[in-house]
């Protein structure tokens, strides 16, 4: 007889997601902590772009990597060794990881707990073959040994075949990072591994699969239900909040400029009419009041910027992507034309979108590129699309300036949050929290690589190509 499903979460789990590699972030990073609180040997294996990026997010986390690492807590592993010449071997993969099990277990951990990226795991897509065979046995192990984990799939490089196949043999899989707690495709290793299948017992497998499918269609509907009476006056509270925000916009455009002009005044007052009273000190004091009336200003336009961009229509229509940014360019060269700047725009890059808000996008991100360039000698900036991206384009604006820790990465794209002490780069943190919020409107996404020293590149996407 085959046992039901489980009603916990399996621990054989796979992620399943579009995208750039930080995208597993929010899934692969939960499961690293809650593996070092509560005891268990912690493994990553992967690329090390991709090992650099996890030691950072978890560094983010308060967690010690150095001293983890240093007690065999946490293994962050590019090692590849298990692949002789290229060829995968899924029992001997199996093995090495009860030996690295077993080995958890005798230094003192409750278990290994692993996760990693199969295209580098696996390596050649050929390997991919013996997918199916791999993660059978695998789900054999986890149901024996104290072992976690999230076998992690990128679909834009690896085979559709492999993922198809890594639906039959995971019983719970994250889509994106939505958690599937009950995968209708799985399929058990008794069956996957049998080469003579018994019909008795595949066909009770399937009234299995037929009741599951029946509870969650049920279950299915009366969460469709609950959500339509929920959201029954949706269209009221979006009025409503539309109107909020609108009455919002106003009361900074009017009841809070008008004191602050008041304030910068009277200051200038002071300073020219007062100035031998006050003395050195007193001027010193009064230039950092007049210094944060302006900043002050500039976060209340910021903020009227941000309403704009959430109230504003969106007017789809051709767009010429590379007249943007030509435009972009133009504007902000005009604002320093004494500094050496090289700009490289590729030619014929168009989208469909709004103008006048994709223009605000390529105005902030070309003027953070150009501002976090000025102590570069010979600054660059370059923009254009990824010739190897699959799906919708992806758009990139890439400067060599001071770039960034990507351990703050989160921080990108928060309203009035910064990276970097105005004194070193003045700004309002306002214009990419601009750009994120234009790019979401047309149904995209945004990220950003960076290195401190070493420049910084925006990436985002739009709902449609041309």
């Amino acid at each position: 007889m085959l046992a039901a499903a489980a009603p916990d979460v399996s621990r054989h789990k796979c992620l399943i997601y579009d995208g750039h590699p930080s995208e597993q972030l929010p899934v692969v990073v939960p499961l690293l902590l809650d593996g070092l609180k509560d005891n268990w040997r912690c493994l990553f294996l992967g690329d090390p772009d991709t090992i650099r990026m996890i030691d950072a997010a978890l560094a983010a986390h308060n967690v010690d990597t150095k001293r983890e690492q240093a007690r065999g807590a946490l293994v962050l592993s590019a090692d590849r060794s298990h692949l002789e010449g290229g060829a995968f071997d899924p029992q001997a993969m199996i093995d090495g990881l009860c030996t690295l099990i077993d080995e958890a277990v005798q230094d003192g951990f409750q278990g290994l707990c692993a996760t990693g990226d199969m295209k580098w795991e696996l390596g050649d897509d050929s390997n991919f073959d013996r997918l199916v065979e791999y993660e059978a046995l695998l789900e054999r192990v986890f149901r024996t040994r104290p072992l976690r984990g999230i076998c992690q799939y990128r679909r834009d490089v690896i085979p559709a075949p492999a993922v198809r196949e890594a639906l039959l043999t995971h019983r719970s899989t994250y889509i994106g990072h939505v958690l599937n707690r009950d995968n209708l495709f799985y399929i058990p290793p008794e069956i996957l591994l049998e080469r003579r299948q018994d019909a008795a017992q595949y066909g009770e497998w399937m009234c299995q699969q037929i009741v599951r499918v029946l509870n969650a269609e049920r279950k299915r509907d009366e969460a469709l239900a609950a959500l339509e009476a929920t959201n029954r006056d949706l269209e009221q509270r979006i009025a409503e909040r539309t109107a909020a925000l609108e009455a919002f916009a106003y009361s900074v455009s009017h009841d809070l400029r008008a004191p602050l002009r008041a304030i910068g005044g009277f200051s200038d007052i002071l300073a020219e009419d007062f100035g031998d009273i006050l003395g050195d000190q007193g001027m010193v004091h009064l230039g950092r009041v007049r210094e944060n009336v302006g900043r002050m200003a500039d976060l209340i336009e910021g903020m009227l910027t941000l309403a704009k961009v959430m109230k504003a229509d969106l007017n789809r229509q051709p767009v010429d992507v590379s007249a943007l940014a030509e435009a972009a360019a133009q504007e902000v060269r005009e604002s320093a034309p004494t500094r050496s700047a090289d700009f490289v725009i590729h030619r014929g890059l168009g989208a469909l979108g709004d103008p006048v808000l994709l223009r605000a996008v390529f105005d902030n991100l070309i003027g953070n590129a150009w501002k976090f360039t000025m102590h570069c000698p010979r600054a660059r900036i370059e923009i254009g699309q990824a010739s190897d991206a699959a799906g919708p384009p992806i758009f990139f604006v890439r400067d060599n300036g001071a770039g960034f820790d990507m351990r703050h990465a989160q921080k990108l794209f928060a309203p009035f949050q910064r990276l970097h002490r105005q004194e070193d780069f003045p700004g309002t943190g306002v214009g990419l929290a601009t750009v994120q919020r234009v790019i979401a409107r047309h149904g995209g996404k945004i990220w950003a690589e960076s290195q401190p020293g070493a420049g910084t590149t925006f990436f985002f996407t739009l709902a449609e190509g041309r």
